[in-house]
């Protein structure tokens, strides 16, 4: 009895013991690089952990799988898978070296996990948009003389390219 006394406080001590995937595996946090191009793209990521603007640094949950959704103006938005997959090397080394204790602390914390890839580089391309004013003032005038008509088509800005075609009237 004093034996199974003594050993209490050894048990309790140990169930507080991180498992391998804490201790050798990183933690239950990764950290993934995100690059954009053009720089200063927002990034956001699903499920929501912040805003943020690339370049830069997430720190994630390993357990997790995410996906990073890039956006700035005048550019397609564009996405990047993170996939969360587990490690089995630090599986074996909490079966072996840890037991019950590593395997509990490990599953729960997703320590067992990984996020691939490490790295998200993305490109965004760009939307075909022409510089000018969002509104063009088209005037068309018709004017009638000598047995014929005349149509005169201007506008406020310059280089408006304007094509008429006649219509068959039957």
């Amino acid at each position: 009895m004093r034996r199974l006394i003594s050993s209490v406080p050894l048990l309790i001590s140990i169930s507080f013991l991180p498992g391998c995937g804490l201790i050798v595996g990183g933690g239950s946090r990764q950290t993934v690089q995100v690059q954009a191009s053009p720089a200063g793209a927002k990034v956001t990521t699903t499920p929501t952990t912040g805003d943020y603007t690339a370049p830069t640094s997430l720190n994630l949950e390993r357990k997790t799988s995410y996906v990073l959704n890039f956006t700035k103006d005048g550019y397609s938005p564009a996405s990047f898978q993170l996939s969360s997959h587990v490690r089995g090397g630090i599986v074996v080394a909490d079966v072996l070296l840890t037991g019950l204790v590593g395997v509990v602390v490990d599953a729960a914390t997703g320590a067992w996990s990984k996020l691939s890839p490490e790295t998200a580089t993305v490109s965004l391309t760009k939307i075909a948009m022409i510089d000018g004013p969002d509104t063009i003032n088209v005037g068309i005038s018709v004017q009638r003389a000598n047995g014929g008509t005349r149509l005169d088509i201007h506008s406020n800005a310059p280089g408006v390219a304007v094509q008429v075609t006649p219509v068959d009237r039957h």
